[in-house]
């Protein structure tokens, strides 16, 4: 069995912690809590790598957190990438914030642009190019727009998309699961890409 990596976007310091833009980060923290209870998870200690590392060595899951901050995220992935010698890149995906989908709302896709997320911008460019790797996308929208839109994606979410927030993880954390597992990314996109949580 291949190892699997699960790469969340976002940025680090305690001003970012639980704002929209590290949706990537906060997916992957439910994906941590959810095999603390079940496995043994340790920490990889590789400086070179740019990024806070956690492995599931009996699942062979690799959770990455890139320290690099979100718009610089390809410094990172393409270190990870050289490291773990990945020739198959849909062996990993990337997680991150979308603002063109509404809250509630997920998309898989296995190649594409950028769509304006900055994050996966460089990881394109340090891919030489490449935009054919995995990506779960998570809806923040919707977009205010024009010079709001910046202090949007850098604010946290409000107490009444709480629950809608809530759902959507859970739903994001489903679905990542399920492609653990071995799940297409057909079957991925048919079960989740439909419609937003409610």
């Amino acid at each position: 069995m291949n190892s699997k990596f699960i790469i969340g976007l976002g940025n680090i310091g305690n001003e970012y912690t639980d704002t929209r833009h590290n949706a990537g980060f906060a997916i992957l923290n439910a994906l941590k809590n959810h095999y603390e209870s079940q496995e043994q998870i340790h920490t990889v200690s590789v400086k070179k790598l740019k990024s806070q590392i956690f492995s599931i060595p009996s699942k062979k899951i690799y959770l990455v957190y890139p320290q690099t901050y979100m718009n610089l995220s390809g410094f990172a992935v393409r270190a990870l990438i050289d490291w773990y010698k990945i020739s198959n890149l849909k062996n990993l995906v990337i997680v991150h914030d979308d603002i063109a989908l509404p809250l509630g709302q997920i998309r898989w896709v296995a190649k594409g642009g950028a769509g304006g997320q900055h994050g996966i911008e460089s990881i394109i460019e340090h891919l030489g190019g490449n935009k054919e790797f995995n990506r779960l996308k998570f809806g923040i929208g919707p977009d205010p727009g024009g010079e709001k839109r910046s202090k949007y994606v850098l604010g946290k979410f409000r107490d009444d998309e709480k629950e809608i927030l809530n759902k959507s993880l859970n739903k994001a954390l489903k679905s990542l699961n399920l492609f653990l597992q071995g799940s297409s990314m057909s079957d991925l996109m048919n079960e989740f890409n439909v419609s937003a949580c409610s």
